[in-house]
């Protein structure tokens, strides 16, 4: 198997097993277990994951200027660290947004926040969690294997 297939393949791998599991949780946080549930949780999935990939670089690129402006004498481990919980932040955010607007829609702006609110409340614990061990452990070796 060819090194850049095998590239894409891990990127696509993280990115079906956080954002599947980000976007399942939410889903159950805005529907539950029902009958509809793998269908909205699959087009959940898809949306985010086209509304993730492109807001993700420009979340990334202003949160690493911000952090490298406001945290300037911090060491590298520390800006990791604040960048990661940043990124867990803002994108489960963006995630949470997409997941409400796809399974509750704007009909009712009160229910839409709402379900907005405890479906980012849901997995936030989860995203702060996995954020530390992304940005240490996970995040290193998937770029030193990507630029390989």
């Amino acid at each position: 198997m060819s090194k850049t297939l095998k590239k894409i393949l891990l990127v696509t791998a993280m990115v079906t097993l956080v954002g599947g599991a980000f976007t399942g949780v939410m889903t159950y946080s805005n529907i539950g277990f029902s009958d509809a549930f793998t269908r909205q949780w699959a087009l959940s999935f898809v949306q985010a994951v086209c509304v993730i990939f492109p807001t993700s670089v420009a979340v990334m690129w202003a949160m690493n200027k911000v952090v490298e402006t406001v945290f300037v004498r911090l060491s590298s481990l520390h800006k990791n660290l604040i960048f990661g919980f940043g990124m867990a932040l803002s994108m489960e955010a963006i995630m949470a947004l997409s997941t409400t607007y796809r399974n509750i829609g704007l009909g009712d702006l009160q229910q839409f926040s709402q379900a907005f609110l405890a479906s980012y409340l849901m997995v936030l614990p989860v995203a702060l969690v996995l954020s530390p061990i992304m940005t240490l452990l996970v995040k290193p070796k998937m770029e030193a294997f990507l630029a390989s």
